[in-house]
């Protein structure tokens, strides 16, 4: 029996109908039709009345009409009504509910619409990193089961997502797209992407893991290798990305550190891709560079510590890092040998992490920038002498690993005690101190013991004796770091400066004074650089700042933005810069774009002063302030420096 031709579904409109059925959302527009009824309750509208509003055709808003009410339907907090004559209206009891609704259905579609897209856009790089050449947009209509719109909308998104992986897509007429870039980096995407995993997916891997990773165990075992279960699965994912992509004739580039030929590590290496790379016929260039490759690997993911060369180069930078660090932080973390030893023991697999492009994701690295800002600062500058010394690009994710680090040398400072051993150093002849040292005996007659003069010109003292260091020098630049510049006749700005300096923040006006009313702002902004100008602006009306300020600011947004959560930014430099310790807030009427992902609405740009360690523990206080949603509605609901400075006061009223 002959059976009639039957006609042949459309995939591009079969897919997109599967969408709309999974969302069960409406258009954009018809949200903008339901909105705009609902604004005007009880008023009817007819239906060319609306399809002159919206630009459109009476036939195309009988069917949004129609579509709202299928949705109005689902609802119990409005009703769409529609009378011969009159036309179209909204009904409600709670105009209020109505909107809620009609929000979280739109939140709803939003989310729905973002995870499609984001599946096609993985599922579309992943076809062309498995296609040999070019693949024509018609074979992706055929595979993909999408139209040619929704295939341009994607084609926008997958340029995206491969820029940070340093990939290109590129399109040649009459044959249709291809992924450019290196071959370590289309694997580095792969994996991070999870496209390894996909069972479902007839693009994905298709070696048995479970074989892969007896060979990989067998040949730890066979060298007598320890190596934890945790680094096992990852080099196994990696071998098996390695036969896969060999296997589709892509191969990985010339690597460096050929000297790695004669380790252990790279014994074993050839030892696992012997197993699986020569049936593939490929080079013995080629071979050789894939052992280089999955070498690294492994030397990332375990004994580093037989390096002796690299760690005694790393060594030696750590202590001129250290010593930079106490400069430009003036937090000395010189003397700690503790943390040295743990900074190596981190520092060694990261260098073999980055060459072989296989550096740690850290899902905490919000929390830690939020809650250890100081420490993710120094990290950040310790990255910066990093990849200048060692021509490495780290990556935020190690930074904040390195954070933690900085952070449990920062715990070790001392905090506020009694018996304070103070030492100044100054030009003065010793019968003309005797005014100086008066006063600050008179200001801290309890907390200060010995206050000790010494010539400035002069070494012969022991800055590690002293609990806090001042000077009455002009010329601060000569010293090492650590030490307050304080005036010969001492007045009210120098009492918050020792004070500072020997006890840090003693009390919850000790940090309202940094909160300036002529560095109050609130009103009306419509971009970051707008902000960060009103904000410096403001702080130079009340404080001494050097020309370059804003530039430093600035500089510091681009290595990494500053927002903390919670809507709000802290904006600040990198190093310390000014004379006094400050914060200017803007707290704006309307949130504004920050950085690609995040909007703000309270901005405290913060500024440390110069040679002072005690002052960086204002960040401590300032994280009560970002991690307190009652307090941020506060603000916002009251945008005014009275009611800023209460609510400050409140989040502070447990701190001391």
């Amino acid at each position: 029996m002959v059976q009639r031709n039957q006609k042949k579904r459309n995939p591009s409109s079969y897919i997109l109908k599967k969408e709309r059925r999974l969302i069960q959302m409406m258009t954009k527009r018809q949200y903008e039709i339901l909105e705009h009824l609902l604004h005007h309750e009880d008023e009817f509208y007819s239906s060319k009345t609306l399809a002159d509003l919206f630009g459109i055709s009476v036939r195309t808003i009988k069917t949004d009409i129609k579509a709202i009410k299928q949705f109005s339907a689902k609802q119990n907090t409005f009703e769409l009504q529609t009378l011969p004559s009159k036309g179209t209206r909204v009904v409600t009891e709670n105009s209020e509910q109505a909107y809620t609704a009609i929000e979280s259905s739109k939140k709803q579609m939003d989310q729905a619409i973002k995870k499609q897209q984001g599946d096609r856009t993985l599922t579309l790089i992943q076809l062309l990193l498995d296609s040999t050449g070019y693949v024509s947009k018609y074979t992706l209509f055929e595979k993909l089961y999408i139209s040619e719109s929704t295939l341009y909308k994607s084609i926008h998104e997958v340029r995206e997502k491969l820029k940070k992986y340093k990939l290109s897509l590129v399109y040649k007429t009459n044959y249709g797209y291809k992924i450019e870039g290196r071959e370590i980096d289309k694997r580095l995407c792969m994996i991070q992407n999870d496209m390894i995993y996909d069972n479902l997916s007839p693009y994905a891997i298709s070696e048995n893991l479970g074989r892969i990773y007896n060979i990989v165990a067998d040949a730890f075992i066979r060298f007598k290798y320890q190596i934890n279960e945790q680094s096992l699965q990852n080099i196994t994912t990696h071998v098996a990305l390695a036969v896969h992509r060999v296997k589709h004739g892509n191969v990985v580039e010339m690597q460096e550190d050929q000297d790695i030929m004669d380790r252990i590590e790279y014994k074993i290496s050839e030892n696992i891709l012997n197993h699986f790379l020569p049936i593939y016929n490929i080079s013995v260039t080629s071979f050789q560079n894939e052992t280089i490759l999955l070498t690294q690997t492994i030397l990332g993911k375990g004994r580093y510590w037989q390096d002796n060369e690299l760690r005694s180069d790393i060594n030696e930078f750590i202590n001129q890092a250290f010593i930079l660090i106490h400069q430009k932080f003036s937090v000395n973390y010189e003397t700690d040998e503790t943390m040295k030893l743990y900074l190596a023991l981190h520092l060694i697999p990261m260098f073999y992490r980055i060459r072989s492009r296989t550096q740690l994701e850290n899902e905490m690295a919000p929390e830690i920038r939020q809650t250890f800002p100081l420490a993710y600062d120094i990290a950040i500058y310790f990255s910066i002498l990093l990849s200048k010394h060692f021509d490495l690009d780290v990556s935020q994710d190690e930074v904040s690993f390195l954070a933690l680090y900085f952070n449990y040398g920062l715990e070790k400072l001392n905090l506020v005690n009694f018996n304070k051993r103070v030492l100044i150093l100054t030009t003065l002849r010793k019968s003309e101190t005797v005014l100086l040292r008066h006063r600050i005996l008179s200001w801290f007659p309890n907390q200060i013991s010995e206050v000790t003069f010494a010539d400035s010109n002069s070494e012969e003292y022991d800055i590690e004796n002293y609990d806090a260091i001042f000077s009455t020098d002009d010329d601060m630049d000569k010293y090492k770091g650590g030490i307050t510049k304080i005036n010969i006749f001492p007045d009210e700005k120098d009492f918050d400066r020792i004070n500072l300096a020997i006890n840090g923040y003693t009390s919850i006006k000790s940090i309202l004074d940094k909160f300036d009313k002529v560095c109050f702002f609130s009103g009306s902004l419509s971009s970051k650089s707008q902000v960060l100008k009103q904000l410096c602006d403001n702080a130079a009306k009340k404080y001494e700042l050097p020309d370059h300020f804003m530039e430093t600011i600035e500089a510091r947004e681009d290595i990494s933005p500053t927002y903390f959560g919670n809507h709000i930014a802290v904006p600040h430099p990198l190093t310390p810069l000014s004379k006094d310790t400050f914060v200017s807030v803007a707290i704006l009427d309307r949130p504004i774009r920050w950085d690609a992902t995040h909007m703000v609405q309270l901005i405290m740009l913060v500024s440390v002063e110069k040679n002072n360690p005690k002052a960086f523990q204002i960040w401590h206080y300032l994280s009560n302030l970002v991690r307190n949603d009652d307090t941020l509605d506060m603000i916002l609901k009251n945008p005014t420096y009275e009611a800023f400075i209460q609510s400050l006061t409140t989040s502070l009223k447990d701190a001391f």
